[in-house]
């Protein structure tokens, strides 16, 4: 398999504009195949760009070991100017003090190291030619430098997970929307993080929305579940794999309440994560979605597939003749998909939820809300499905509205299907007038 890495693409991504800028000599060493030059500019970009994330950590969170590293630096270069002792120190303390760089990444930025000194001093074979390193060679240490070190945030985790979660006290109210809330988001933070800062974030997030039902995480809870879920659609893959090794810390929820309906919002759009949880998890997410109507509606994935919630929720509705259904819960069950068979499904819940009125009024308003603003969505098998359902019940044949209601109903059966015979329903047509 062709390696796809692309060098070019990868330097757009470069964190600070100078070092961007300085990184295109790379490039263009790289390209034009003077590969040794390539090198020793090379380690020249990395150093200074440390140096500038360093400054960037000291006067944007005043970091105290970053200052020092500084400080030291600068005392190293003004005792020993012409020596290149300072830009080892650097590296060791970055890498001792801070977060900037791992240890992986610390010992590809010594192998660099190594490299430019064999490429820019006079080193030479057996045959007395200079050290050059080959395509392959400076490929390799551009891309560990652009990875490791260039296109690397020099945010800290914990210090950005504090700012992020104020600011979003801060900006609740604010943004009416999402999408507004998601270019700020973006723009300020989610575009500066590496994968190790978002993990941070989501997982500190996921306590705020999902665990705590303190007073101030209730206060907030609203918009930093809609910054969760903003950042979940940024890398989906890389958060259900963190959910899978760190399984009883996501599996941590409260007991109940609106942290759990919450939650049922959240796997209503990304199932794949509940059947990660711990089996504890799936016991408190399941009891809230069976006491609490809008979280039961919501909670299709439960039951595997959306067909078999619809079952469940048809039994329930038949079941439960007397319960009367928000407005607000037919508007989630309608949003769980925007396929045409779950529409169809939505239709025939709502006849159910018709023809088992167990009164007139009851009648009356079952009609009016949920299956008057969807007629015009109706076929003529969903038609016949709602007559043959009102055909078994008095209370919505026999009720003073049924007249007006279900002159609506034929109106639409001969506008779908003028042919059909909508007459050997005696019982649904009886108060219609010729």
């Amino acid at each position: 398999m062709l390696d796809e890495y692309s060098i070019e693409q990868r330097a757009t991504q470069i964190f600070d504009y100078r070092s961007k800028e300085y990184f295109s000599e790379v490039l263009s060493c790289y390209s034009s195949g003077s590969y040794r030059s390539a090198v020793v500019m090379l380690w020249s970009v990395v150093i200074c760009d440390l140096l500038f994330k360093l400054n960037y950590l000291e006067e944007l969170y005043e970091d105290k070991n970053a200052k020092k590293i500084l400080e030291d630096i600068s005392k190293l270069q003004q005792n020993k100017e012409r020596s290149s002792e300072w830009e080892s120190k650097l590296v060791d303390s970055i890498s001792k003090q801070t977060q900037l760089l791992d240890i992986a990444e610390r010992e590809n930025l010594i192998h660099l190291q190594r490299q430019r000194h064999l490429a820019a001093h006079p080193v030479v074979n057996a045959e007395f030619q200079l050290h050059r390193p080959n395509r392959d060679t400076t490929r390799a240490l551009i891309r560990n430098a652009l990875d490791g070190v260039l296109t690397k945030s020099p945010i800290l985790s914990k210090r950005i997970t504090n700012d992020l979660i104020k600011d979003l006290e801060k900006a609740s109210g604010i943004f009416v929307d999402s999408k507004g809330l998601k270019s700020y988001l973006e723009s300020k933070y989610f575009s500066k993080f590496n994968n190790k800062t978002e993990k941070d974030v989501f997982k500190t997030l996921w306590k705020f929305v999902f665990s705590l039902a303190d007073d101030e995480c209730e206060r907030n809870r609203d918009i930093n579940f809609n910054a969760l879920t903003i950042l979940h659609e940024c890398n989906k893959n890389q958060f259900l794999s963190q959910i899978q090794a760190e399984k009883e810390h996501f599996s941590s929820l409260a007991d109940d309440g609106t942290p759990i309906e919450y939650l049922i919002r959240f796997l209503s759009t990304s199932p794949e994560i509940y059947e990660h949880l711990a089996d504890h998890a799936k016991v408190t997410i399941n009891n809230v979605a069976e006491h609490k109507e809008s979280s039961r509606f919501q909670a299709w994935f439960i039951h595997g597939t959306l067909d078999k919630h619809a079952a469940y929720i048809n039994k329930w509705i038949t079941e439960n003749k007397y319960h009367d259904i928000e407005e607000s819960s037919w508007e989630i069950l309608s949003s769980l998909s925007e396929s045409h068979e779950w529409s169809k499904h939505v239709i025939q819940l709502g006849n159910s939820y018709y023809g088992a009125s167990k009164q007139f009024d009851a009648a009356d308003k079952r009609f009016a809300e949920v299956i008057r603003p969807k007629l015009d969505q109706y076929d003529i098998n969903d038609c016949i499905d709602l007559i043959e359902k009102s055909e078994e019940n008095n209370q919505t044949y026999d009720r003073w509205r049924a007249a007006k209601d279900h002159q609506l109903v034929i109106d639409r059966v001969i506008e779908v299907s003028p042919r059909f015979d909508y007459k050997k329903y005696v019982k649904f047509t009886r108060e219609i007038k010729e």
